[in-house]
């Protein structure tokens, strides 16, 4: 039920100009940064506030609504952090996050696919390297270089990140060129 902390490491290139890479670039149409109170007193930690903040900068930075997105790889360190994810970044309403599992709406062919990669669960939490890694897995997925996992479709995507249960928190919009 818990990611386990590990090592690893993963990088990307930015560039305002063509790289000339060994793989197509991917966009980078938005996103969005919120913080929350440290102290828990300060914040109800099962809603998620700065999350949800994070989630609207960033699809309002790129002009999209959840309907655009293709997948999203998300935060899911716990089984229930991705439920509340899901509340979060709107797919459900809040205390509703189980029915996006429910009904399938997360799974490879759902109308959202979410963690197609297994998430960190799978391949683990190297924590300074955690953001940067969904990143990578969301580029390989948008530039049809995902193996296994790829989805048929992939245009647009959304990586979400966060730190300390929800206190720092990140959300990128990327699409393929």
């Amino acid at each position: 039920d818990c990611s386990p902390v590990s090592d690893g490491a993963a990088a990307v290139v930015l560039s305002a100009a063509p790289t000339g890479g060994a793989t197509a670039p991917v966009r980078l149409a938005g996103f969005g940064h919120a913080h929350d109170f440290f102290p828990a007193e300060r914040r109800d930690p099962t809603a998620f506030a700065a999350t949800r903040v994070s989630w609207q900068r960033a699809l309002a930075m790129a002009g999209v609504g959840l309907e655009d997105l293709d997948f999203a790889e998300v935060h899911d360190c716990f089984t229930i952090a991705e439920l509340l994810m899901y509340e979060a970044m709107g797919l459900t309403e809040p205390g509703q996050g189980a029915r996006a599992l429910d009904e399938g709406w997360v799974f490879k062919d759902g109308k959202l696919p979410v963690n197609v990669s297994g998430g960190l669960k799978a391949k683990g939490h190297p924590v300074g390297a955690t953001g940067v890694s969904q990143h990578v897995i969301a580029a390989m997925q948008l530039t049809g270089t995902a193996g296994g996992m790829q989805l048929g479709r992939a245009r647009r995507a959304a990586v979400q990140n966060m730190g300390g249960v929800g206190i720092a928190n990140y959300v990128s919009v990327l699409e393929a060129l």
